[in-house]
């Protein structure tokens, strides 16, 4: 009872009064808790989007500088100062070299991007002295007044802040380097468009705000602006959340940063108010007791959900697995067909390859047995193309063979076949009523073709064609046999001197096979060192001591026996071997003449090929490289070169010879007065010597005009101060003659044929006790 009594109707209300105020102080504690962590959190939420902000900033100007690094290396540009430092002029592949570097920036700002965007708005190449050479926007106006010369040659990358002529422009400056050496800078405006559109994206959330980049100088670029026009009284620039971009110097190095305003965080009244919380207490039993049966029934139907969600997947996945399939069903059926096509067609022109064409031809060859007519094969090959690959590269020799190829099927009918074979070779076969006068009408008027120019990058090329032809029956029963002869039949057109057809003829095999076999063997002989050289000596006709010698190369073959030098030489200046012979002789008479210095200070004379000054400095090298390997003195050296290779010279030819005078090596003229003799090029090249063709030695007594010219040339020769070597002496009259005209040296068969150089040793051996010459 007295339980009963202490727990009475009033304690009881009192009692459960005082819980339901304890309750609710606790809900409100806890709901303004939570409202003073959720404002936080936002805070702490904004500034990590505005870093986030930074960081995308931070990784656009990253981006965009290791493109315009990666710039630097492209070929293109290397290509265009490579050729623009050696002196190359617009008319000689510079102009070229600066269309392509034109076209690359502009393909550059094209494919430089970031998620569909471009990364530059431009990009122009500037010299040091801030001058443009390439520019993809050359309709604007270039400000080169934000170029520092000094700045490019202290710094390879840097990030500027400039203002444009619409407001705040951020451009990314490279140096350019050559050889070591700065040579210019590539000046990249960064397209705001992105950065704007990248900072776009991140912002997701629908609170309103406010961003900017700013510069030191107060004009800022505007990201967005989304505040509610009935909040702009009250924004203000939260402290906390405006963040300068902290870029390191090591990434971008630019003075630019942040700027961000958010309009300010209300609590809401509804969640703190006494009557929220009145409200959640009397919801509470209610929410209770709707909570079971809700989930009551929410478990009855588990089962039957899970069935239907786990249905919806498999079907899901299925119809995935579908589309997978025919994606990959279709690629495939791309796949073949392409194989299919490159497997029978050449890739650059679209013409038939070479196995297309022997098919074609086989099959030819039966209807034309059946139908008693006749077959052309033809070969067609572009001569000389080798050139254009060396001077304007191989994209603008792959334009030529494109535009090469649509002329052929322009002139053939449609049931001709025109094929590709390789390179700058062309196969035609025709059967159209053929006979030998519609094929000689054919071939002429493919010749003619090529009469018009080829226009590659504003050049105007004229390429010429050689053609070499065979018939069916008359010149064989098979594709190998006729394929065969039209090739002999082509090789004795670019025998003959190009630009010309010819059909084949029996008598072109023995030839043919003998000129193969010479240069089989001539290859073989210089992988097997079989190319001897061989010295002539030169004398000082007052004193008869040699002073000299001439390097001669001899070769003995096992099977052909003794080959002439005037026939193997003229080979391998055909077929490319004449590099290597004439690096062989170089280095081995530079090595025997350094051990001949021990017995007397001999000058050793290397005639070298106008084939071999192609190359003007790899050829420079391969002098400098023999002369140190041998230890030579380079004024013991004589560079003998003939008449014709200075008609056509150019500047590279012009200044490879200085160079080779500057060394000290001597420069002598061989052959002279049986080509093109002028004295325009003996004051314009470093001559010292020059040699006096055997022609005019014979006849010397007898003939009344050969020694008329022999003193013009000594004339001639005191005039411009040149030493005179006359050579082919072969009668003491000679010899006297030629002192008593001044001649200073002699050589030929009155002294010494050419011999080993073990026997030329010798002779240097008996020769200081004996002179070889006789003393006039």
């Amino acid at each position: 009872m007295k339980v009963i009594k202490f727990f009475s109707t009033k304690s009881i209300i009192i009692i459960g009064a005082a819980i339901l105020i304890a309750y609710l102080g606790l809900i409100l504690t806890v709901t303004h808790f939570g409202q003073s962590k959720l404002q936080k959190s936002q805070v702490n939420v904004l500034q990590l989007e505005v870093s986030q902000y930074v960081k995308t900033i931070e990784f656009i100007l990253s981006v965009s500088q290791q493109y315009v690094i990666d710039l630097e290396d492209d070929k293109t540009v290397s290509t265009f100062f490579a050729n623009l430092h050696s002196g190359m002029s617009m008319e000689y592949g510079l102009g070229s070299s600066l269309t392509n570097l034109q076209r690359q920036l502009g393909s550059f700002v094209v494919n430089s991007q970031l998620d569909e965007h471009k990364i530059f708005n431009r990009v122009v190449l500037i010299d040091l002295s801030g001058n443009a050479i390439a520019d993809t926007h050359t309709d604007l106006f270039f400000d080169k007044a934000n170029i520092s010369k000094e700045k490019s040659l202290e710094q390879q990358s840097e990030i500027f802040v400039v203002e444009g002529s619409n407001g705040l422009k951020i451009q990314l400056h490279k140096t350019v380097f050559h050889q070591r050496k700065p040579v210019g800078v590539f000046v990249a405006d960064l397209n705001l468009h992105l950065v704007i559109n990248q900072l776009k994206l991140q912002n997701t959330a629908d609170r309103h705000s406010r961003l900017q980049l700013t510069a030191p100088n107060g004009k800022s670029l505007l990201i967005w602006d989304s505040i509610s026009s009935d909040n702009k009284n009250n924004l203000t620039l939260k402290p906390e959340l405006a963040n300068n971009i902290a870029i390191d110097n090591e990434i971008a190095g630019v003075d630019l940063y942040l700027e961000s305003w958010f309009e300010p965080i209300f609590d809401q009244d509804i969640l703190t108010s006494s009557n929220f919380t009145l409200i959640l207490s009397f919801l509470a039993i209610p929410l209770l007791f709707g909570l079971y049966y809700l989930l009551k029934i929410d478990k009855s139907n588990t089962i039957l959900r899970t069935q239907i969600n786990v249905s919806v997947e498999e079907q899901d996945k299925l119809s995935q697995q579908n589309v997978l399939l025919e994606r990959e069903i279709k690629r495939r059926k791309q796949s073949e067909s392409q194989l299919a096509y490159q497997a029978t067609h050449d890739e650059l022109t679209g013409l038939v390859n070479r196995n297309v064409s022997h098919t074609y031809l086989s099959q030819t060859i039966q209807q034309s047995q059946i139908n008693n007519t006749q077959i052309l094969v033809m070969f067609i090959d572009l001569d000389n193309f080798k050139k254009i690959n060396d001077t304007l590269g191989h994209a603008a020799g792959d334009d030529i063979l494109k535009m090469a190829s649509r002329r052929l099927l322009d002139t053939v009918y449609e049931t001709d076949m025109v094929a590709r074979l390789g390179g700058d070779e062309f196969l035609l076969i025709a059967q159209s009523q053929m006979n030998i006068g519609r094929a000689t009408d054919l071939a002429t008027k493919i010749l003619s073709i090529f009469d018009e120019p080829f226009i590659v990058n504003d050049f105007e090329f004229f390429i010429t064609a050689s053609i070499g032809m065979s018939m069916y029956p008359m010149d064989g029963y098979d594709p190998e046999t006729l394929l065969k002869n039209a090739d002999m039949a082509l090789y004795r057109v670019k025998d003959s001197g190009r630009n010309d057809f010819s059909f084949y003829d029996s008598s072109l095999n023995e030839s043919l096979l003998q000129s193969v076999l010479l240069d089989k063997r001539l290859r073989l002989a210089i992988n097997n060192n079989d190319i001897e050289m061989y010295y002539q000596p030169i004398i000082d006709l007052k004193s008869g001591n040699i002073v000299a010698a001439e390097a001669l190369m001899r070769w003995h073959d096992n099977e052909l026996g003794f080959v002439a030098p005037d026939i193997f030489i003229p080979l391998a200046e055909k077929n490319g071997l004449i590099h290597q012979l004439g690096e062989l002789a170089l280095l081995q008479a530079c090595y025997n003449t350094a051990e001949w210095q021990e017995i007397t200070p001999i000058n050793i004379a290397v005639n070298f090929s106008s084939v071999q000054f192609r190359y003007c400095n790899a050829l420079l090298e391969k002098i400098e490289t023999a002369l140190n390997e041998s230890q030579l003195p380079a004024d013991k050296l004589t560079i003998e070169i003939t008449e014709s290779l200075l008609i056509d010279h150019n500047k590279d030819l012009l200044n490879m010879l200085n160079k080779v005078d500057k060394l000290g090596i001597g420069l002598s003229i061989d052959d002279f007065g049986v080509g093109y003799s002028s004295l325009s090029y003996l004051q314009k090249f470093p001559f010292s010597k020059l040699k006096i063709d055997k022609a005019f030695m014979d006849g010397l007594q007898t003939n009344a005009a050969n020694r008329s010219l022999v003193t013009a040339i000594f004339a001639m020769a005191n005039a411009l101060n040149l030493k005179v070597i006359a050579e082919g002496i072969e009668e003491p009259y000679q010899a006297k003659y030629l002192a008593d005209m001044k001649c200073e040296f002699g050589q030929g068969y009155l002294f010494s044929k050419a011999v080993t150089a073990d026997e030329f040793k010798q002779l240097l051996l008996k020769d200081k006790q004996h002179p070889l010459g006789l003393v006039i």
